[in-house]
């Protein structure tokens, strides 16, 4: 079965999202970006938790001093470009879209040559941007970006999208010609992801592909090269869970205002482009060993 179960797991959670919204069972923004927050921490944060494990496995970690090294450079890392959000968001935001791109790609590694893995990875990010752009413009505006700024990163998203879509459209045409697609739920999963970037809100989007796909292909992948079932991975990751939910409350008490929706928000986005770009640096050395 492998990763079959998980994009399953995916469309029909993606389904029923679709089904409430044809219904109009919506949430309010506090109560919607407050789902969105307990998602990221109970399905998203544990694949990033598991870098000192991946560290590890690479001899990164081989005793006491060098997991403190270690555990410094990671803190220091995600510290560095938090301030550097704060500082500079209107870059911080289109460093943090491309290097997702890049990032995201690596669910289909094994499937997908690059190119083809990019176009649909940019696609699943910049769909968002076709549909909804004032609600794009509300959340990057929330983000600290200005308005004129934000506004040309959607755009520039919108003809990513477009381009992507040509290049992937190339890939699925010569993948058909040669008799090179081997599963229908692949195509079902391409399908989805495209439309549900398209369709669905941007956050309810972003929340099913992160926290029911993305997420635990990662703790999967992990699970295989360490060796242990899943279960024990997830349980390995609680103690860097309750970590960086530490410093996602120290940041946030620091920060915070009277409006709790967009504090949140800005606080969930901010703090994980601080661990992404920590984690990704790991994730992508990982990938090359």
């Amino acid at each position: 079965m492998g990763k079959l179960r998980f994009t399953q797991i995916y469309l029909a959670t993606l389904g029923l999202s679709a089904f409430a919204m044809l219904l109009n069972i919506e949430l309010s923004n506090v109560a919607g970006i407050a789902a969105l927050a307990i998602a990221v921490v109970i399905l998203g944060l544990p694949h990033g938790a598991l870098d000192f494990a991946v560290a590890k496995s690479l001899n990164y970690v081989t005793g006491v001093r060098t997991a403190c090294s270690f555990l410094a450079i990671y803190t220091a890392v995600a510290g560095a470009s938090i301030v550097f959000w704060i500082a500079l968001p209107g870059t911080a935001l289109s460093l943090f879209l491309g290097i997702s791109i890049f990032h995201f790609a690596a669910d289909w590694r094994t499937t997908m040559p690059l190119y083809a893995r990019i176009c649909l990875s940019a696609m699943l990010l910049c769909g968002p941007s076709i549909v909804n752009s004032a609600v794009v413009l509300t959340l990057f505006t929330a983000l600290f970006v200005s308005s004129d700024v934000a506004a040309w990163i959607i755009q520039a998203m919108q003809m990513i999208f477009a381009a992507a879509f040509l290049g992937f459209l190339y890939f699925v045409i010569a993948a058909v010609a040669s008799k090179n697609i081997k599963s229908g739920w692949q195509v079902t999963e391409w399908i989805a992801l495209v439309t549900s970037s398209i369709v669905l809100t941007p956050l309810l989007h972003f929340a099913l592909y992160f926290c029911v796909l993305h997420s635990p292909k990662h703790l999967f992948d992990v699970s295989q090269m360490l060796r242990v079932s899943l279960v024990k991975v997830i349980v390995i990751s609680l103690p860097f869970v309750f970590l960086t939910l530490l410093f996602a409350w120290v940041l946030f008490e620091t920060g915070a205002s009277d409006a709790l929706d967009t504090d949140l928000l800005r606080w969930i986005f901010i703090g994980l482009f601080g661990l992404t770009m920590s984690h990704m640096l790991l994730i992508h050395l990982w990938h090359r060993a």
